[in-house]
Protein backbone atom coordinates (compact mmCIF):
# COMPACT_ATOMS: atom_id res chain seq x y z
CA UNK A 1 0.00 0.00 0.00
CA UNK A 2 1.38 3.41 -0.99
CA UNK A 3 1.88 6.02 1.69
CA UNK A 4 0.00 9.27 1.40
CA UNK A 5 2.14 12.32 0.71
CA UNK A 6 -0.41 14.62 2.31
CA UNK A 7 0.63 15.99 5.68
CA UNK A 8 -1.65 15.15 8.57
CA UNK A 9 -0.78 18.40 10.28
CA UNK A 10 -1.27 22.02 9.36
CA UNK A 11 -0.04 25.25 10.89
CA UNK A 12 -2.23 26.39 13.78
CA UNK A 13 -2.54 30.01 12.70
CA UNK A 14 -4.65 30.86 15.76
CA UNK A 15 -1.76 29.92 18.04
CA UNK A 16 0.82 31.52 15.73
CA UNK A 17 -1.06 34.83 15.88
CA UNK A 18 -1.57 34.52 19.67
CA UNK A 19 2.15 33.85 20.15
CA UNK A 20 2.94 36.89 18.01
CA UNK A 21 0.61 38.89 20.25
CA UNK A 22 2.62 37.64 23.26
CA UNK A 23 5.69 39.08 21.48
CA UNK A 24 3.97 42.49 21.22
CA UNK A 25 2.77 41.92 17.65
CA UNK A 26 -0.96 42.60 17.76
CA UNK A 27 -3.03 42.07 14.63
CA UNK A 28 -2.42 45.66 13.49
CA UNK A 29 1.36 45.30 13.83
CA UNK A 30 1.29 41.92 12.08
CA UNK A 31 -0.73 43.51 9.29
CA UNK A 32 1.78 46.32 8.87
CA UNK A 33 4.80 44.00 9.14
CA UNK A 34 3.73 41.57 6.43
CA UNK A 35 1.63 44.04 4.41
CA UNK A 36 -1.62 42.10 4.63
CA UNK A 37 -4.97 43.70 5.52
CA UNK A 38 -5.98 43.69 9.20
CA UNK A 39 -9.27 41.97 8.35
CA UNK A 40 -7.40 39.23 6.50
CA UNK A 41 -5.15 38.53 9.52
CA UNK A 42 -8.24 38.47 11.74
CA UNK A 43 -9.84 35.97 9.35
CA UNK A 44 -6.78 33.72 9.59
CA UNK A 45 -7.06 33.83 13.36
CA UNK A 46 -10.66 32.67 13.00
CA UNK A 47 -9.65 29.75 10.81
CA UNK A 48 -9.64 30.85 7.17
CA UNK A 49 -6.85 29.50 4.99
CA UNK A 50 -4.32 32.03 3.64
CA UNK A 51 -2.76 31.86 0.21
CA UNK A 52 0.53 29.97 0.43
CA UNK A 53 2.79 33.01 -0.05
CA UNK A 54 0.87 35.00 2.57
CA UNK A 55 1.04 32.13 5.06
CA UNK A 56 4.79 31.94 4.48
CA UNK A 57 5.11 35.65 5.33
CA UNK A 58 3.27 35.04 8.61
CA UNK A 59 5.56 32.10 9.40
CA UNK A 60 8.70 34.16 8.68
CA UNK A 61 7.45 36.90 11.00
CA UNK A 62 6.65 34.33 13.71
CA UNK A 63 10.17 32.85 13.42
CA UNK A 64 11.74 36.32 13.63
CA UNK A 65 9.59 37.48 16.57
CA UNK A 66 9.83 34.31 18.66
CA UNK A 67 13.40 33.31 17.77
CA UNK A 68 12.12 29.80 16.99
CA UNK A 69 12.54 27.76 13.82
CA UNK A 70 9.87 26.44 11.46
CA UNK A 71 10.09 23.02 13.08
CA UNK A 72 8.77 24.62 16.28
CA UNK A 73 5.61 25.97 14.62
CA UNK A 74 2.38 25.20 16.46
CA UNK A 75 0.52 22.60 14.43
CA UNK A 76 -2.99 21.26 14.35
CA UNK A 77 -3.99 17.74 13.43
CA UNK A 78 -5.64 18.07 10.02
CA UNK A 79 -8.43 15.78 11.20
CA UNK A 80 -9.35 18.39 13.83
CA UNK A 81 -10.34 21.12 11.36
CA UNK A 82 -13.58 21.55 13.30
CA UNK A 83 -11.74 22.79 16.40
CA UNK A 84 -12.09 26.39 15.19
CA UNK A 85 -15.86 25.98 15.00
CA UNK A 86 -16.63 25.00 18.60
Amino acid sequence: MAKSCVSRYCVDRFRVICELDDCKYGIQKISESIEIAYTTIHGWKMGTEPRHADGERLIKLWCKATGKSRKDLPVLNANCWWSYHL
